[in-house]
Parts: C-alpha cells; sequence; structure tokens
C-alpha cells in the first residue's frame, strides 16, 4: 500500500485567506470525511510496532477524544494524522485526498501539543504570531487575526506578557491562540490539558467546546481522562496496545451545549461506565499480549 509522506513544521500548515464554510459545532457530524486511516501500521526502527491495521474515519463538525493506555498509540495515531510522520503500512487520506490537499479551500489543519512549547524569550503576542511569520503573513489583516485569537481565548490584555508571567492554564490559552491564528477546520490535540489542576482542566473544557461550536471545527482529541473524553466528545475511540489498536468506539450522545449539570448527571455517570469498561478491556488485552 501507499506510504502517506510529511514532515510538517510544529504548529500549523500554511492557510488560505478565501472565506470558508464551516458546518455548525455541536451537531452530529453528517459531512464528508476530513482525515480517513485505513489499514495503518506504524513500526519504528528498533521493531516497535506501534499501531497495526488502524481504521478510523474523522467526520466535519465531529469531536473525537482518542483513549486508552499509555503505549497504545494515540499521539503516534494523531501525529500519522497531522502529516508528522510516514505509516510503515496502509494510508492516511485528508479530505478524501492525499497531504497536497492541505493549506487549499477548506483545507486547514493544526496541532496542539501537549506543553505549551511557547518560546520563553517571546512575548505572548509573537508567540501567537508564530504560524503567520512561518507563511510570510503580515500587514493588518494578520494584526487581526492575532487579535481576535486573543480575544477568543481571553487574553486580549495579555499580549506584551511574557509566558513566565502566565499561569499554566494561560498558556495552553496561547498555544491554542497560536493554532486557531490561521484560521483551521482541523485542530489535532495531544493531552493539551493534561498537566493542569481540574478546576483549570474543566474551564479550558469549556472554553474549548465553546470554541469549537463558534468556529466549526473538526477536532481529535488525545486524553487519558474517561470524563473529559465523555465530557468533550461526539464519540469516544478507545484503543489497546501492544500493538496500538483501536477496539472500540462509544458514542456519547448527549446534546451540547454541555456544562456542570451534564458532568453530574446520571447520564454522564452512564457514559463515564461504559467508557470505563472498554477501557479495561483495552488494559486486558495489552497485558495478554504482553505475556
Amino acid at each position: 500500500m501507499t506510504n502517506a509522506k510529511a514532515t510538517r513544521p510544529e504548529v500549523v500548515v500554511p492557510m488560505t485567506t478565501e472565506e470558508e464554510t464551516r458546518p455548525a459545532g455541536g451537531n452530529p457530524a453528517v459531512g464528508r470525511p476530513v482525515v480517513t486511516v485505513r489499514d495503518v501500521d506504524k513500526v519504528y526502527g528498533n521493531g516497535t510496532v506501534a499501531l497495526k491495521d488502524v481504521d478510523l474515519t474523522v467526520k466535519e463538525g465531529e469531536f473525537i477524544s482518542l483513549l486508552g493506555p499509555s503505549g497504545c498509540g494515540k499521539s503516534t495515531l494523531l501525529r500519522l494524522m497531522a502529516g508528522l510522520g510516514e505509516v510503515s503500512a496502509g494510508k492516511v487520506n485528508w479530505w478524501e485526498q492525499d497531504y497536497s490537499v492541505v493549506g487549499q479551500k477548506g483545507r486547514k489543519l493544526a496541532f496542539v501539543f501537549q506543553n505549551a512549547t511557547l518560546m520563553p524569550w517571546a512575548r505572548v503576542r509573537k508567540n501567537v504570531r508564530l504560524p503567520l511569520d512561518l507563511n510570510r503573513d503580515k500587514g493588518e489583516e494578520a494584526e487581526q487575526r492575532i487579535d481576535q485569537a486573543l480575544e477568543m481565548v481571553g487574553l486580549s490584555k495579555f499580549g506584551d506578557a511574557f509566558p513566565r508571567e502566565l499561569s499554566g492554564g494561560m498558556q495552553m490559552r496561547v498555544s491554542i491562540a497560536r493554532a486557531m491564528v490561521t484560521g483551521p477546520n482541523l485542530l489535532l490535540m495531544d493531552e493539551p490539558f493534561g498537566a493542569l489542576d481540574e478546576m483549570t482542566r474543566n474551564k479550558l473544557n469549556d472554553d474549548l467546546l465553546r470554541l469549537w461550536k463558534d468556529n466549526g471545527w473538526t477536532v481529535v482529541f488525545v486524553t487519558h481522562s474517561v470524563y473529559e473524553a465523555v465530557y468533550l466528545s461526539n464519540r469516544v475511540v478507545v484503543m489497546a496496545a501492544r500493538p496500538g489498536r483501536v477496539i472500540d468506539e462509544v458514542p456519547i450522545e448527549a446534546p451540547y451545549p454541555r456544562g456542570q449539570e451534564f458532568r453530574v448527571s446520571t447520564e454522564f455517570a452512564g457514559y463515564c461506565r461504559r467508557v470505563s469498561e472498554a477501557l479495561e478491556v483495552a488494559s486486558q488485552q495489552g497485558e495478554e499480549a504482553a505475556s
């Protein structure tokens, strides 16, 4: 099979300036596939089989969480979706084509890493500007995009601050603003809130859902938290290790917007139980494969 080849900049791929029609976030996804993973294997040079026979389709407007035990290949799969690596077998398609379509009208993606990965010597505004600088976008329009991104994450008053002057949660907001500044359609997030305290994490979850809805994004989100996955997602994809593979998908049919009432509801508890059971099966299969 054809291998997907790509090595991409750390933050985002190039953007276009044309206006786009986006699906309404918060609704069940009925649109075309945005990312299609078919029969994908990933084997590292030392022989480690990170992924085996992975199949997954992500549609426009979906919010999908990848959940599984450590070593199951969640982050590896996300990076392959972003074009930040090559598959060993199988195929990854973007908008039903190869990676060359990314950057065209309606086909832009951004990646948010586990850590904020900010430039410590640069002020917030300069950090958010980075993708535009890489794409050589300057002028009044670029400045407006930076203003809008900072406003959407609630950091309009912190453009002149240095990262060291911000809390961990605020630094992650800067990282999200840096991704948003290009106007992506597809947002890939690799456990961005894992190091934060519960209150900050819950607040950023709410903010993320608001931004997803307002911007019509498609989101793939890696997490180790059952509660976070259930709260955010249309669909939770459960993976097992040794080798990394998809073993279950749990649809979360609770309506949006979601809030504290959902977090303490019996419906939420039921979904968490269902996902936890799938995660337990994934852990057991990983242990059996290792024995």
